[in-house]
């Protein structure tokens, strides 16, 4: 039993003509013929009454008919499927990304979905958060990894990531040896942040305001090494993401938290669209998955 031959027998029973069935399937009414004929030699059983005028379903052919149809609905759901799938495989995605991402353990979703999908090419393009969000909006990138405080009803985020802002101190500074600091503290502190158009500087500007005082910003720096530097020979304290903090190995250098608590969440930002490119939807799925697994061998391993 072939394919095929479901699909010339519904054909068929649609047309209740042979000439229009072959017609309809593209084929010789020989071929459709002949077809049918081989398929009712190996039921054993006539599918259809023949006469001059008419093609009627015989009593067998009209249930065998239920069951053909059903399994060309599932055949078609499955190519369906697979075409979904194949539609990515040579596609393109541009993706924009915070430059802090690395410190956020997020470079791994973009490696190894590339690993995984080899036929994809995968435009990247490094911004602050603000103006991925931007670019985002004006359909210049399919998504961002950003990190952003302000969201809108147009875009889908979904977390990555959650961290909290700490400070980095001198320890010769007074502020050095408390076990935190209070966001108060910090009003006449000269300060070093990331640039003014990142999700860390408007989350730490946010905390900030509602504490009444709007930071003295000594230098907005998107470098990790020269806020270190600048820090280490007292020149101001840095305001950092605690997983970047981590990556500072300095002994000169206290990392102390911050109170209250400036929590922050690092999303993956895809606009809302009737019809989403299905690699893109891929890549949301993917990114989930791979967000899960590492964060069940983390528990795993505490």
């Amino acid at each position: 039993m072939e394919i095929h031959q479901l699909e010339y027998v519904v054909a068929v029973e649609t047309y209740r003509n042979f000439t229009r069935a072959a017609e309809a399937k593209n084929i010789s009414q020989s071929s459709l013929s002949q077809q049918i004929k081989k398929l009712e030699e190996e039921l054993g059983i006539n599918l259809f009454v023949r006469t001059t005028r008419s093609v009627e379903l015989t009593p067998a052919g009209a249930e065998f008919i239920v069951h053909a149809k059903r399994i060309l609905s599932e055949i078609n759901k499955a190519r369906q499927s697979v075409q979904k799938f194949s539609s990515f495989e040579r596609g393109t995605l541009s993706i924009g990304i915070m430059p802090a991402i690395s410190y956020y353990n997020l470079i791994p979703i973009l490696t190894n979905f590339q690993k995984k999908f080899p036929g994809v090419k995968l435009n990247l393009l490094e911004k602050e958060c603000e103006e991925l969000n931007w670019l985002l909006h004006s359909g210049k990138i399919d998504a961002a990894i950003l990190s952003l405080n302000k969201h809108d009803s147009q875009t889908h985020y979904y977390t990555l990531k959650e961290e909290k802002l700490v400070s980095l101190i001198n320890k010769k500074h007074p502020l050095a040896s408390k076990l935190f600091v209070e966001v108060k503290d910090l009003e006449n502190e000269k300060l070093i942040t990331p640039p003014i158009n990142s999700g860390n500087y408007q989350d730490f500007l946010k905390a900030c305001l509602a504490n009444g005082f709007t930071p003295n910003i000594l230098m907005h720096c998107s470098q990790i090494a020269t806020i270190t530097n600048l820090i280490r020979d007292e020149f101001g304290i840095g305001i950092l993401a605690s997983c970047v903090a981590e990556s500072v190995k300095d002994p000169n250098i206290a990392v102390v938290p911050i109170i209250p608590t400036i929590n922050r969440k690092v999303y993956l930002a895809v606009r809302k669209e009737d019809k989403m490119l299905p690699l893109l939807k891929v890549f949301i799925k993917f990114a989930h998955q791979w967000i899960y697994v590492s964060s069940s061998n983390l528990k795993q391993k505490e």
